[in-house]
């Protein structure tokens, strides 16, 4: 294996377009939210806008979508309007799951986005869940997001953190995608790349909300053309960077999900 470091980060990473404008940044499409879940939609996509895409809109229920605008007024909203009704290929990158919910139309339209979308796809939280009994439909631009718990469901074994990294050898032996299996010394791996786990971030990551905003920044890298893995190895590395630089003004115990958010800020790497 090796370490996702700053040194690895900065060979992925190249330096943004001077000349660029909002579309040459990347458009991302958030699908998250239920009733009672506001907030992942929120921390999502708030992360996608932090993280240098040049554009995000929000598919969303109705019945958050005011509290979504005042959270976040630079991310455009979709309400009301059924998914197969939308031009997918609008968007450079989709992060699906956050607060979905497990509804049949939560189901229908995770399946749909699979099967209709060519570009990356992050996939997290809810829709873990909802495509957890037919993985047969995955492939090489689907990043799954997983802590233990969904990991667990999605290879159908209790997960086992002392051979954790040979059951995401097995797995992604199993399925085209690349895995980023979340806790300490966080893994991202794929079939065709080196074994990864990260160095950056500390125990106050372990907070609701926190894979929200891992999900709405890897897609916002990819939205900017980075290859699904370098995008993942550059979103677990800057998210656990913006933790690190929260803690050297406050506690770990006091450090909450939108506090990575605003620490993204002092990260420079995609500059």
């Amino acid at each position: 294996m090796k370490e996702i470091n700053k040194k690895l980060v900065t060979q992925y990473i190249r330096p943004r377009n001077k000349e660029g404008f909002k579309k040459s940044f990347g458009h991302v499409l958030i699908i998250a939210g239920s009733k009672g879940k506001m907030g992942a939609a929120i921390l999502c996509t708030s992360a996608a806008l932090h993280n240098g895409c040049g554009m995000v809109t929000a598919f969303i229920p109705k019945s958050i979508e005011s509290a979504l605008i005042i959270a976040c007024p630079e991310a455009m909203t979709i309400v009301g309007q059924k998914i197969e009704t939308l031009d997918l290929t609008a968007y450079d990158a989709i992060a699906i799951g956050p607060g979905m919910g497990l509804s049949k139309l939560a189901r229908f339209i995770i399946q749909y986005v699979i099967m209709n979308f060519n570009g990356p796809i992050v996939i997290d939280a809810d829709a873990l869940t909802l495509i957890a009994n037919d993985l047969s439909v995955l492939s090489f631009n689907h990043i799954l997001t997983p802590h233990p718990l969904e990991f667990a469901r999605l290879q159908g074994a209790d997960y086992d953190h002392l051979h954790r990294v040979m059951q995401a050898k097995n797995f992604i032996k199993t399925y085209p995608v690349i895995l980023v299996l979340k806790g300490t010394k966080t893994i991202v791996a794929c079939s065709s790349e080196t074994m990864m786990f990260n160095t950056s971030g500390n125990d106050g990551m372990a907070t609701a909300g926190s894979g929200d905003v891992l999900t709405g920044m890897i897609a916002s890298i990819c939205a900017q053309k980075y290859l699904p893995f370098e995008a993942a190895c550059i979103g677990v590395y800057m998210h656990g960077l913006a933790a690190d630089y929260a803690i050297q003004n406050q506690s770990k115990a006091s450090l909450v999900a939108s506090d990575i958010i605003k620490n993204l800020q002092y990260c420079r790497l995609i500059d």
